[in-house]
């Protein structure tokens, strides 16, 4: 069984993917998908919900995991990244795969054992939880990876 996890962002969308076996999660991909302030805000929500498509097209999810918004500051960031984080979703729906969302605590709880961890924490359980020889980068990847992990966990 495989599980997405995404962390939503405009600049950087972090992804990751892990596939269940005999119920330990596995390793098997992970990345950001960028894009720049050089383009127009329509070209980058057109990037990202391009490139999601084709990252759920690799495998037949079990579910995909989503991390719901958190922002403290800036509002006028905050709901552009409520854009892309709404092109991510209604790609998932499209495709008619289950989908979870996590509170940023919530995530951090579930894999270090502490709603406040930083993102080295998260770094560092992904990679024992998964087995991993080096951290996962960048930490928007790894946080993605705790998201598919999560998300493994629900079914």
């Amino acid at each position: 069984m495989y599980f997405l996890g995404i962390d939503p962002g405009l600049s950087e969308v972090g992804f990751g993917i892990i596939e269940l076996v005999d119920r330990e999660p596995r390793f098997v991909d992970c990345g950001i998908i960028k894009t720049t302030p050089q383009q127009t805000f329509g070209e980058r929500l057109s990037i990202i919900k391009t490139d999601v498509e084709e990252l759920l097209g690799l495998h037949a999810y079990q579910a995909v995991g989503i991390e719901e918004l958190f922002f403290v500051k800036n509002v006028t960031n905050g709901i552009k990244v409520a854009h892309a984080r709404g092109v991510v979703f209604e790609a998932i729906h499209a495709r008619h795969f289950n989908i979870h969302e996590f509170k940023p605590t919530e995530v951090k709880a579930n894999i270090c054992g502490d709603g406040h961890a930083d993102k080295s924490q998260i770094q560092v359980m992904v990679k024992r939880l998964l087995n991993l020889s080096t951290v996962p980068k960048p930490h928007d990847a790894a946080d993605a990876l705790a998201i598919a992990i999560l998300t493994s966990r629900m079914v």
